[in-house]
């Protein structure tokens, strides 16, 4: 069993330190807001706790005796160590920024511009968490969100960033030797990896015959990045994903979008922050920077990737 620290009063200790600092309990009271009779009174209740005087009384000051000596020097010390502490702590939530987004978003989008965002905010560390998992914010575990959904979370303030699509992709090898493609049936030349629901719903939005696919998908990974990772190395499967995930590679030409079809899968991406901290400065300089970063949503689309930045959304408590 855990043994309970059997400390006196922490108020005591503290009206302790300070009169042992100061020698005088008239200057004690005023330095703590506290009467002199208080400081008498939580003097004595810590001596009596103790077994033995802390103090001589002169006519005007007061001396510590040599057992007070020793523990004045202890209490010191312990409260310079607390303030420290919570002085390090205060300037780590000053100058450390976390941000917690899905897999995907952070390996793919946010991890190779976050660079740039400390460029311009060289006093400002970074910590990405990249759980699946949502943390809670409100209790401070994260500065901001990056989520998928309607925009509706309770005591956070929303802003919708993109929508949430899916559309097929194909790595440059596989478009060189299976292509072209144009009608969706053609994809069916490869093998496909991802959702078979997202294939479904995507072959009737862009007119294909979703009975001609087949029952299941040949792959369907984890992360999307795991299975653009898979079809890359494949070179023969067509993945179904969302494409500002993959500008980079889309720009690159390492992926190729056949079709310009992108289906709405009903959510957002949306940025979420505690409003009360919003004008924390950390905060406010990642709002600002990720509201207007340019992107190319996918191959020679040029356009802001987040449209509709700065429409605010309140979830409801």
């Amino acid at each position: 069993m855990d043994r309970q620290p059997q400390l006196p009063p922490i108020n005591a200790i503290r009206v302790f330190e300070t009169a042992a600092r100061l020698g005088n309990f008239t200057r004690t009271g005023e330095t703590l807001g506290m009467t002199q009779a208080a400081v008498s009174y939580q003097i004595r209740l810590l001596e009596d706790r103790l077994g033995f005087a802390l103090f001589e009384r002169k006519p005007r000051h007061v001396e510590l005796t040599a057992r007070g000596a020793r523990l004045a020097r202890g209490t010191s010390d312990a409260f310079r160590l607390l303030e420290r502490t919570f002085r390090d702590v205060r300037e780590d939530r000053d100058s450390v920024l976390s941000v917690t987004a899905l897999p995907t978003f952070c390996s793919n989008w946010l991890v190779p511009r976050i660079g740039a965002f400390q460029l311009d905010n060289p006093d400002l560390a970074v910590r990405i968490d990249s759980r699946a998992e949502l943390v809670d914010i409100k209790a401070g575990e994260a500065d901001i969100g990056i989520r998928v959904g309607k925009g509706q979370w309770p005591g956070l303030e929303a802003r919708r960033l993109f929508g949430d699509t899916t559309a097929p992709l194909v790595s440059r090898a596989a478009a060189e030797r299976f292509g072209p493609f144009h009608r969706p049936e053609d994809l069916l030349k490869l093998r496909l990896f991802g959702p078979m629901r997202w294939w479904r719903d995507w072959f009737v939005l862009a007119g294909g015959d979703p009975a001609l696919l087949p029952d299941r998908p040949a792959l369907e990974l984890e992360t999307q990045t795991m299975e653009v990772s898979a079809a890359i190395a494949s070179g023969d499967a067509a993945t179904m994903v969302t494409p500002i995930y993959f500008a980079e590679q889309l720009a690159a030409g390492a992926l190729v979008e056949p079709f310009m079809t992108e289906l709405d899968l009903g959510d957002a991406h949306y940025m979420v922050f505690d409003p009360t901290r919003a004008r924390e400065p950390k905060i406010r300089a990642f709002i600002a920077w990720m509201l207007f970063q340019p992107m190319a949503f996918c191959l020679n689309r040029q356009e802001p990737a987040f449209p509709e930045a700065g429409k605010a959304v309140t979830g409801s408590a």
